[in-house]
């Protein structure tokens, strides 16, 4: 019992310090906030990485959807960049939009926690196009007067998402023209074997 009663003071103690160092931060914090968030997704909308450069902590860390990780710039641009002239799934187009669950909750004035959920639009160049409901999660520094992205990650569901709902598509697709092949060149033979019966 003493031990269960020290568990629980500990746990209280905790929470408490938590709350404490939680603040509900300025307009000014949250108005800045939504602008760093906005000028993120306009760099991503307008394929301009390097506006973003700007916006991001050094050092910074980031993990994109794909759950590639970086904290380089330079390879986080490469990445962006090579989207679009890979030999696989290139990419013509991508744009989306995020929103915020609630305000971002504010510590000691200084760090910022924002979650919310993202909508994303991905063309290919092949034509396909999908579109993804997502979640993202940062964490924002603020020095002087400026907020920064010190670390965000971004994901998806990975059991359900038209990516996959395109790839079971194809399986089946696939399956149905091997069985389909597989009853003409059976269905071939068969008349071959039965043509030289009846010529023996």
């Amino acid at each position: 019992m003493p031990r269960l009663l020290s568990c629980i003071i500990v746990t209280v103690l905790c929470i408490a310090c938590t709350a404490a160092a939680q603040d509900v931060g300025t307009p000014a914090d949250h108005e800045a906030l939504r602008k760093l968030k906005s000028d993120i997704v306009a760099a991503i909308n307008n394929r301009d990485l390097t506006a973003a450069d700007a916006l991001l902590h050094k050092p910074f860390m980031a993990t994109v959807v794909t759950q590639d990780s970086f904290n380089d710039f330079g390879k986080l641009k490469g990445y962006f960049e090579s989207l679009y002239t890979r030999d696989r799934l290139q990419m013509k187009k991508i744009t989306m939009e995020a929103d915020a669950d609630e305000l971002s909750q504010i510590y000691q004035g200084t760090f910022a926690v924002t979650r919310g959920p993202t909508r994303e639009h991905y063309e290919l160049a092949d034509g396909r196009s999908f579109d993804i409901n997502g979640r993202w999660t940062a964490v924002s520094i603020k020095e002087g007067d400026k907020w920064t992205v010190l670390a965000v990650h971004s994901g998806t569901d990975f059991l359900d998402n038209p990516v996959l709902d395109a790839i079971k598509r194809s399986v089946l697709w696939f399956g149905a023209g091997g069985g389909a092949i597989g009853l003409l060149v059976g269905f071939t033979a068969g008349w071959f074997l039965r043509r030289r019966r009846i010529s023996t």
